[in-house]
């Protein structure tokens, strides 16, 4: 208490619980706020460690898709090639044949 209330008679122990009071809820509602910031922040930085695993699988992901896309490509092309080779050695083949040797 005061010292200028006596007896129990102090018109300010109203104000000065309710501040107390006011205090105290503000003090508890700081330490609920921070946790909760801090609870945000694991969370968050969790969040981004998943997120740039997912990224990296995804580009491995990417990059099979893409070699797969391209053997059926690289089979024709191979194809193509040995086509061209076996009608270059026809004519060459005829060619050598109407020559005589």
């Amino acid at each position: 208490m005061p010292e200028n209330c006596n007896d129990g008679a102090c018109p300010y122990l109203h104000r000065i619980e309710a501040l107390e009071s006011g205090q105290k809820r503000e003090e508890a509602f700081r330490k609920t706020y921070y946790e909760e910031r801090e609870s945000h922040i694991e969370r968050n930085a969790r969040l981004d460690a998943k997120i740039t695993a997912m990224d990296e699988k995804l580009d491995k992901v990417v990059a099979w898709q893409e070699a797969q896309q391209a053997k059926p490509a690289k089979r024709w092309e191979g194809l193509v090639e040995r086509a061209v080779w076996a009608v270059c050695a026809a004519v060459i083949t005829f060619l050598l044949a109407r020559v005589g040797l």
